[in-house]
């Protein structure tokens, strides 16, 4: 049984050092974004906006498509992001090109051929802080996300279980991890709004 336990805790602590380090640079960017996110007045990631007008060919507002449209929109404004909404009317189109940390909606009015363009863009934070969340990242990047989380799934099993095998720091190391519980539910129930 002893051997068992053993081998366990090996396994445990080895598993637990190289998921920790191969997920290390994935928990400290969401670390530090989960910190700017929390607090955006430290205004490094304030929107900068900026609006123009284009004129568009008359041919591809006769019988309009989103692939067609978004594509000579994209080589006119040198967009390289993707349409991320389409809409259509009979008076008008919108167009939303985003991707993290930048924004960049089209109105076109259908009868003049014209199209206000209006771009946001939020600097490295701004793109940092949408990574973290996940918004205009593609289907790669929240696979990249949902990885993370099973780092850190692994990390914390692993970290018991090879807390468990340290038998001088396993009763003081427990009684941290009850604490920090204790103290979350807490917060959450004394001052988190419901």
């Amino acid at each position: 049984m002893k051997h068992i336990l053993r081998v366990v805790a090996h396994w445990g602590l080895l598993i637990h050092i190289y998921v920790s380090m191969s997920g290390f640079m994935l928990v400290l960017l969401f670390a530090i974004t989960g910190l700017t996110l929390n607090h955006e007045d430290f205004g490094l990631s304030r929107p900068q906006t900026a609006t123009s007008t284009i004129m568009l060919p008359a041919g591809i507002l006769e019988n309009p498509n989103q692939q067609a449209i978004g594509g000579q929109l994209s080589k006119s404004l040198g967009i390289q992001s993707p349409v991320t909404d389409y809409k259509e009317d009979p008076d008008q189109i919108q167009v939303t090109f985003a991707a993290p940390g930048h924004r960049t909606l089209v109105t076109i009015n259908r009868v003049e051929h014209m199209a206000n363009v209006e771009t946001e863009t939020r600097g490295l934070l701004g793109r940092l802080d949408d990574l973290h969340k996940g918004f205009d990242s593609g289907p790669s990047w929240s696979w990249l996300i949902d990885l993370t989380a099973v780092f850190l799934t692994i990390s914390s099993i692993t970290g018991m279980v090879t807390l468990l095998s340290l038998r001088a720091r396993r009763r003081s190391g427990f009684i941290v991890g009850g604490l920090s519980a204790a103290v979350i539910l807490a917060i959450y129930w004394i001052w988190v709004p419901r």
